[in-house]
């Protein structure tokens, strides 16, 4: 691996901070329709408080992140730790995870991932809890083994995608949306790469994905191509938006068919900008925190830290529950094997 090594953490930071980030602006809009965000906040620009009433996150406070990003850390401190996409310590982690946070009396997570906790509490294998699950839980905390893999063969990262989401979601079209998600940030990270390579990065990473674990029901590239479209169709940041929440099957659902394919048109719209890209993910509603941690990782990737807002930066330090820089350079490290 020949890289500058303060370029590459830099983007590791930005990928890990853009999770957050978007996770947590996108927090309060979450299951929102497009007109209910205009209705109650106009344009959203900035991190916001939860509603206090009727939302999944009605105790979170400003600028605190979800289940997204303590997933995705949770997965970047086994990769760190492991310096490899082991699928039984992930399992372990989770079910500490759920229940030092006492997870399951909560709201905060989604249907795959509570059953998978479930599973794996009553002693069901890691490699069988994962059957069923079809939701964008693997898609949304992925972006670690895209950095851990920026620089390994195509055919590595999709065995590590299918390792890190195995107990949650091992299906196909989660591998193939995670995969997407995944390919693009090692696109990012590898630091060769333009906006539009990053697009088709997260193509091949679909396919691949696809191919290795039996092509589902509805293709996320297609998907992804349809999504994409809308962005090169409408200038007007509103008509753009409106379009792109028509663009989604199921608004009050967390597919992988919706927010994978809508992540990347905005990462697409936005021209690699992080702000624009957060802001964007964050106004369209649907399951928006998601679509902001998976748009956050991209474009944080892309853009790296140097190139995203100082004061969201000092905002998520405020909440967050572990050093993001000392967890990138964990990452880094393990890179190095």
């Amino acid at each position: 691996m020949n890289v500058n090594p303060d370029k590459l953490k830099n983007k590791i930071y930005g990928a890990l901070y853009g999770v957050a980030i978007g996770d947590a602006i996108g927090m309060p809009t979450t299951f929102m329709s497009r007109d209910d965000i205009k209705g109650k906040y106009g344009v959203v620009t900035d991190f916001l408080q939860a509603p206090m009433e009727g939302s999944v996150h009605s105790k979170l406070v400003r600028g605190e992140y979800t289940d997204d990003t303590e997933m995705t850390f949770m997965l970047a401190q086994s990769i760190a730790s492991k310096k490899l996409v082991d699928p039984e310590d992930i399992s372990r982690r989770l079910v500490s995870w759920a229940d030092e946070n006492n997870i399951l009396n909560t709201t905060l997570i989604g249907p795959s991932t509570r059953k998978a906790i479930i599973s794996l509490k009553s002693g069901i294998s890691y490699k069988f809890t994962g059957v069923g699950g079809t939701t964008n839980g693997c898609a949304m905390k992925i972006s670690p083994v895209g950095i851990f893999d920026a620089f390994r063969p195509d055919e590595s990262t999709v065995n590590d995608v299918i390792n890190a989401c195995m107990c949650t979601h091992h299906t196909a079209i989660a591998i193939s949306g995670a995969s997407a998600i995944c390919f693009a940030v090692k696109s990012a990270i590898s630091g060769h790469s333009n906006v539009d390579d990053i697009l088709k990065s997260a193509l091949r990473g679909a396919d691949l994905g696809s191919t290795l674990m039996g092509n589902p029901k509805i293709s996320v590239s297609s998907r992804i191509r349809e999504a994409v479209s809308i962005a090169d169709k409408y200038e007007n940041f509103d008509d753009y938006l409106d379009s792109l929440y028509n663009f989604i099957l199921k608004p009050k659902g967390a597919l992988t068919e919706d927010s994978v394919p809508v992540a990347l048109s905005i990462f697409i719209k936005s021209r690699g900008n992080f702000r624009d890209a957060i802001l964007m993910a964050c106004n369209l509603g649907g399951d928006s925190d998601t679509i902001g941690a998976m748009t956050g990782a991209i474009a944080g990737s892309y853009a790296d830290i140097s190139n995203i807002p100082e004061n969201w930066i000092n905002t998520i330090k405020v909440s967050n529950k572990i050093n993001i820089e000392g967890l990138g350079g964990e990452l880094f490290d393990a890179m190095q094997v």
